[in-house]
C-alpha cells in the first residue's frame, strides 16, 4: 500500500487498518478490528474501560511496553473508540 508522506498522519493510519486517538497528533493507533469487537463486547457487558486497559498494561509490560502515564492507554484507547463510535 503506497501512502504519500504528505498526507496527514491520522488519514494514513486509516487507510492501514488503525484508528487514531487523536485527528490532529496520534500517540495511539488501535486496530478498527479491536475497536469494533469492544464495541460490540460492551453492547453485552457494563462498559469498563479502565479496567480493561489496566489489564492490557499489565499484560503489555510482561514484554517491556511500558506507558509514561498512569491512565495514558484508558484515555487514549477511550478516545478513539469514542471517536470511532460516532463515526461507525
Amino acid at each position: 500500500l503506497l501512502i504519500c508522506p504528505c498526507t496527514p498522519a491520522p488519514v494514513q493510519l486509516v487507510k492501514q487498518g488503525l484508528f487514531p486517538c487523536s485527528p490532529v497528533h496520534p500517540a495511539l493507533a488501535v486496530s478498527l478490528e479491536m475497536l469494533e469487537f469492544m464495541s460490540k463486547l460492551f453492547m453485552h457487558l457494563a462498559p469498563n474501560e479502565a479496567a480493561w486497559a489496566d489489564t492490557l498494561v499489565k499484560f503489555l509490560s510482561r514484554w517491556g511496553h511500558v506507558f509514561k502515564a498512569q491512565d495514558s492507554l484508558h484515555q487514549q484507547f477511550g478516545s478513539a473508540l469514542a471517536q470511532y463510535q460516532v463515526l461507525v
